[in-house]
């Protein structure tokens, strides 16, 4: 509008004719129409709003002891969201519901013991340990129930008909207890990149809508995480959606077996395990029934929960486009208080993800700075329980303050750079969102190379709040860092990410330490403002491509 009425303007200045007065008039609003959009297209007081000090400020505070971890729906979790909700009506951003700032999230809180055991046909039975030789836990929200079916193999549990892979083949595994395979087969789908298939969720997912009652995935070293880990994650209550409000069915038990113990019970059923495994790998591998009955006996302790979704709005300036929304993510929730590791019970979750609602914030403050908001307007969304399986992202798809039809683009930030400045940046989903030139621009804008995914066989992008979005239709782009760090050695970064994974991710030690260089998470937070302003300001949507479809 104000474009339209500046070019006015001048045209009402030149109906004055050869008027000197109207002459001078003309070349006074000209020049005053140029200088208004060289500053409307001037960024550096924007981009003045993300600094190192404003992260630093930010990280630490929501990283801190007092939070407790952030869990979703504890008193730490919702302080942390209190905070947040503080930081967005500080900035001048708007509430996007009834609920103000807060948007309630229903949860459950089951706590599971389950015992295991297995019997083949012939008598012999096999009692296995809990915790040494398998892990698991119950989605039901049942105090009590026991589980039996027989033990059916099906691969890598994994049905992508449209990649020409079914691991299923159209047999009925109604009332069966699945095993299966952790990660993928290998050399299919895309490469080296772990795929939304491969993922333990949507192999779960599949599973219950099948109508199987439990599932046991072997412990082998495609699991994307080690035995320890997993076993003290599922120590303490987990978060589940609250019933009423969940889209998928749930499983009697789940869980994970050790890798001999899987070997055992395979020879159990007079089976060779290394052959069994072997043919999981073929495109024409079939269900194998191992003739052996599974009973569980689940016990449940079950408490109804909430936690909240954080979000504020910025409106934007055309009329026309104020009611289409670009969507930034990232993720508040940690693990809260758990077993402790040493000394340490408390899981503060400094990169994951204390810095990326750290880079939100300072982003949602950048355009606050803005002497004229973008067309379309901002929606800021701080979101819980991603820990817990995506429940806050995906209560928000199901529930949005926005409808979905008019979200043109959610941007999404998990992880916000803690060593440094890089050479490169990474926009994992542009190409696929139709976001791939915008992406290009912005990394260009801040002198970075954009590369691909640098760890694709952590399969990042399915495994995010991102795919909440994609599932639903929406063009999604996941900002990360890069990893080519300015002034040290070709594959320190690498190094750097992989040591975080082994030694701090989902433990206490992800904590914020003194001396934490915040630079580079300056630089993802500037692409990502630049990118989301982009979708923001463009005069068509963007379109989601081929390589986009759902796996």
């Amino acid at each position: 509008m104000l474009r339209e009425k500046g070019w006015s303007s001048i045209q009402t200045r030149r109906s004055l004719g050869g008027h000197a007065i109207g002459r001078l008039g003309a070349l006074i609003a000209l020049l005053a129409f140029g200088l208004v959009n060289c500053a409307r297209d001037d960024l550096s007081e924007p981009l003045s709003g993300i600094t190192t000090e404003t992260l630093e400020a930010h990280t630490y505070f929501l990283a801190g002891d007092l939070m407790e971890g952030r869990g979703a729906g504890s008193a730490g979790g919702e302080l942390a969201a209190s905070y947040i909700a503080s930081q967005f009506e500080g900035v001048g951003l708007e509430p996007a519901g009834d609920s103000g700032y807060l948007q309630p999230v229903p949860m459950v809180s089951i706590l599971s013991d389950v015992s295991l055991s297995f019997r083949a046909s012939g008598g012999a039975a096999y009692v296995a340990g809990a915790g040494s030789e398998f892990i698991a836990w119950s989605s039901e929200p049942v105090e009590e129930r026991r589980v039996v079916g027989d033990l059916v193999f099906v691969g890598y549990g994994i049905s992508a008909p449209t990649d020409g892979w079914d691991d299923y083949r159209d047999n009925d595994v109604a009332g069966r207890v699945l095993l299966l395979l952790a990660g993928e087969p290998p050399g299919r789908f895309r490469g080296d990149t772990l795929t939304y298939a491969g993922l333990l969720r949507h192999k779960l997912e599949e599973a219950a809508q099948r109508g199987a009652v439990g599932v046991l995935v072997i412990h082998t070293e495609d699991a994307r995480y080690g035995w320890d880990l997993l076993l003290s994650s599922h120590r303490e209550a987990l978060l589940w959606p609250a019933p009423d409000s969940s889209d998928s069915a749930a499983l009697g038990f789940e869980g994970w077996l050790a890798p001999g113990t899987a070997r055992q019970v395979v020879a159990m059923a007079g089976l060779d395990f290394e052959t069994l495994l072997e043919s999981a790998r073929s495109e024409t591998f079939r269900p194998v029934r191992l003739e052996l009955a599974v009973s569980a006996q689940v016990s449940n302790r079950v408490e109804p929960a909430v936690s909240h979704n954080v979000i504020g709005t910025l409106p934007g300036s055309d009329p026309e486009l104020a009611d289409e929304f670009v969507v930034f993510l990232a993720h508040y929730d940690h693990l809260g208080i758990g077993p402790a590791v040493g000394t340490d019970s408390i899981y503060n979750g400094c990169y994951d993800n204390a810095s990326g609602v750290a880079a939100l914030l300072a982003v949602a403050e950048a355009f606050s700075r803005m002497p004229l908001t973008p067309p379309r307007s901002i929606l800021f969304l701080a979101v819980t329980g991603k820990e817990a399986g995506f429940l806050g992202s995906r209560h928000y798809v199901a529930n949005p303050l926005v409808p979905l039809e008019k979200t043109v683009a959610a941007i999404n930030i998990d992880g916000a750079n803690l060593w440094g400045l890089t050479a490169d940046v990474v926009a994992l989903g542009a190409v696929e969102s139709g976001l791939g030139r915008s992406a290009i621009a912005a990394a260009r804008a801040e002198n970075l190379r954009l590369e691909p995914d640098q760890m694709p066989e952590r399969g990042s992008f399915g495994d995010s709040d991102s795919f909440s979005f994609l599932r639903r239709g929406v063009p999604v782009v996941f900002v990360q860092h890069g990893l080519d760090y300015v002034g040290r050695m070709p594959g320190w970064g690498r190094e750097m990410l992989e040591g975080y994974y082994e030694r701090d991710y989902h433990r206490p030690s992800d904590e914020c330490e003194p001396g934490i260089d915040f630079a580079g998470a300056v630089q993802q937070a500037r692409v990502a403002f630049r990118l989301g302003l982009g979708a923001a300001k463009a005069a068509e949507r963007p379109r989601m491509g081929r390589d986009s479809v759902i796996r």
